[in-house]
C-alpha cells in the first residue's frame, strides 16, 4: 500500500472528566465528551451510545460487506475512530486504515487507538471543504487518496456525502471504485429523496434542526446519486431509505463493477 504519513500541527486535546483526555468504557479509549460534541446529535456525547453505534457499525462489515479475518478496511471520513472502536470490540486487530481532514481527530485516534493496536492506521488529508475544512490546501475534485490501485476490500463512508457538493462526491466515488479490490464492498450514507432535485443544499424544512452553516445537509436524488455510482461501475446491492428516522441518512451498500452476490444468497430487494 502507498501510504503517505503527514506531521500534523500539535494542538491540545481537551481533557476528559479525569483529565487524560479519553474515557474508559467497556475496557475502550473513547474520546472525552467534548470532542464529541461535532458528531451526529447530542446522543454521541453519551459513553454507552458511542460505543454501543460503534459495534453496530462493525457488526455490518461482517453480515453486510463479506468481512472476513485480513480483510482490508478504508474507512473515509474516520472522525474519531468510531469504526475502529467497534472493529476492535468484535475482530479484535484487523487492517484498518482511517483517512479524515481534521488534523485533532487524527491525532486522538494515532495516539489512543493506533499506539496500542499497529494494524489501525490513521492519516490526515487536508481536503478542503466548506463546513469541515475551509482553509484546506487539497481540491476535493482532484481527490487521490494514498492507496494502492485494487487495495481495499472493504471501504466505509459514514456521514461524508452528507456534507458535499455533487462534483466532489463524483470524485469520492471514482476513487472508492479505484482503491476497490475486484468484488470489494462499499457501504455509505447519504441524504437520498425521490423527486427531487440532483442535489439541494440545505432544503427547507428536511431536518429537524437549523440549517444555516454551509454544506450542513445536502441531499441528493435517488436517481442522480445511483447513476453516479453506475457511471463509475458500482453497483447498488442494496438500499435502505431511512426517512424520518434519526439520523435522517439513508444507508446505501455498493459492490464493484462486475461482482454479483455469493451463489445461494438470496438478493436483497430495495427497502
Amino acid at each position: 500500500m502507498s501510504l503517505r504519513m503527514q506531521r500534523l500541527p500539535h494542538r491540545q486535546v481537551d481533557k476528559g472528566a479525569d483529565g487524560r483526555g479519553f474515557v474508559i468504557h467497556r475496557g475502550h479509549r473513547l474520546p472525552p465528551t467534548s470532542m464529541r460534541g461535532n458528531m451526529c446529535g447530542d446522543a454521541f456525547r453519551t459513553d454507552s451510545f458511542f460505543y454501543m453505534s460503534a459495534v453496530l457499525e462493525a457488526t455490518k462489515l461482517a453480515a453486510k460487506l463479506g468481512y472476513a479475518p485480513g480483510a482490508r478496511v478504508v474507512d473515509i471520513g474516520c472522525g474519531l475512530g468510531r469504526l475502529a472502536t467497534g472493529m476492535l470490540a468484535e475482530f479484535g486487530d484487523a487492517q484498518y486504515l482511517g483517512i479524515d481532514v481534521q488534523p485533532e481527530f487524527v491525532r486522538w485516534s494515532r495516539d489512543n487507538i493506533e499506539r496500542f493496536h499497529p494494524s489501525y492506521r490513521f492519516i490526515h488529508m487536508d481536503m478542503a471543504n466548506e463546513l469541515y475544512n475551509p482553509a484546506g490546501s487539497l481540491d476535493e475534485t482532484a481527490l487521490h487518496l494514498p492507496i494502492d490501485d485494487g487495495w481495499a476490500d472493504i471501504v466505509y463512508l459514514w456521514g461524508v456525502f452528507t456534507n458535499m457538493v455533487p462534483r466532489h462526491v463524483e470524485s469520492y466515488v471514482g476513487e472508492i471504485r479505484r482503491i476497490l479490490r475486484p468484488r470489494g464492498r462499499c457501504f455509505l450514507t447519504a441524504f437520498v429523496e425521490d423527486d427531487v432535485p440532483d442535489a439541494t443544499v440545505n432544503p427547507t424544512s428536511y431536518v429537524p434542526y437549523n440549517c444555516s452553516d454551509p454544506l450542513l445537509v445536502v441531499r441528493y436524488s435517488r436517481d442522480w446519486l445511483f447513476s453516479t455510482f453506475q457511471r463509475n461501475g458500482l453497483e447498488v446491492e442494496d438500499f435502505r431509505y431511512h426517512g424520518s428516522m434519526f439520523p435522517q441518512q439513508s444507508e446505501i451498500y455498493l459492490a464493484k463493477g462486475g461482482t454479483r452476490l455469493d451463489a445461494g444468497r438470496t438478493p436483497i430487494g430495495m427497502h
